[in-house]
């Protein structure tokens, strides 16, 4: 979870591995709708592999409870998406001690409870020459069920300046409130994967088009989570609009930004997935890793639920 792109907090050596080649499944075709557990049920076990998460990294170090949490193909982001587990290999256990402390505060989940999404503040402090150094942020983590157990699959933090309370409850009612904005299984049964591939194009487009703010506003769900360095999270249309206008509009003024897709995956359900890869824009020094987690929507229309964007 903090995970991945923890590690990216530019506190540990690491070695870059091969930029990661996009991962795109075939589309399902004809799906047969999966009947999960109970929305609380879900909510409920990913906030315990969060939890669980946390203490191992807390008893093993944070190193290596996270390789032993990667899933197939997961993927942090340096210079853009990378193998997580080859990254985290490479770190040097002996640069110096880190600890990492988090906490999640907003679950995501697909209806067939097979895809899903945790996200919170997080505190790294690593000591290195007797001298402490501490950051703060927000993680964001994608997971994946791989025979029954929850796997990490794409985590990316942000930081933020100051401090940041660890103090936090995820709530179920803020979970239900994003899957009543979900489509019906009708509606859901013959998504594709091309379809939301599709639906990034157009919002990247759109970007160019309106701006950043007015772009999200067009593509985010009502209760969307918006992430960028250095601002509180943008919660809800207009919030999240306003921070991420805040930071792309004036970054890539007057520029075309051009994505870069790293790899998409779509719930067995067909109501949600997610996308990653870079964002740059021509004539300036705009460059940007990003990871969207998409909502498919009682419109017919793919919508961001939550969206993390980190400079690099």
């Amino acid at each position: 979870m903090k995970s991945l792109q923890v590690a990216l907090l530019a506190s540990l050596a690491f070695v870059a591995t091969a930029p990661v080649v996009a991962q795109v499944p075939a589309q399902f075709g004809a799906r047969e709708v999966v009947l999960a557990d109970e929305p609380a049920t879900i909510w409920r076990s990913l906030i315990e592999t969060d939890s669980k998460l946390a203490e191992r990294s807390r008893i093993q170090g944070f190193n290596q409870a996270f390789l032993n949490a990667f899933g197939e193909g997961a993927v942090v982001f340096r210079r853009g998406p990378v193998g997580a587990e080859g990254t985290y290999q490479a770190v040097d256990p002996g640069r110096g001690s880190a600890t990492l402390e988090s906490r999640a505060n907003y679950i995501e989940f697909s209806r067939a409870g097979d895809l899903g999404l945790t996200t919170g503040p997080y505190r790294y402090t690593m000591e290195s020459d007797g001298e402490l150094r501490r950051v703060h942020g927000h993680f964001v983590t994608i997971w994946r069920k791989f025979d029954s157990e929850w796997r990490m699959v794409a985590d990316i933090t942000v930081r933020v300046p100051g401090v940041l309370s660890l103090d936090v409850e995820a709530n179920l009612r803020e979970s239900e409130q994003a899957l009543a904005e979900s489509a019906s299984d009708t509606l859901t049964a013959d998504n594709t994967l091309e379809s939301l591939v599709a639906a990034e194009d157009l919002f990247v487009r759109a970007i160019n088009f309106r701006g950043g703010r007015r772009a999200m506003l067009r593509y985010g769900l009502d209760n969307q989570r918006v992430y960028v360095p250095g601002m509180a999270p943008g919660i809800g249309s207009e919030a999240g609009g306003m921070v991420y206008g805040a930071f792309l509009d004036e970054r890539a003024s007057m520029s075309l930004v051009s994505h870069q897709p790293g790899g998409a995956y779509m719930a067995e359900s067909g109501d949600v997935g997610y996308t990653y890869g870079t964002m740059t824009a021509d004539g300036s020094d705009f460059a940007v890793n990003y990871l969207r987690f998409w909502r498919f929507t009682e419109s017919g229309e793919w919508k961001i639920a939550v969206e993390v964007v980190n400079p690099f």
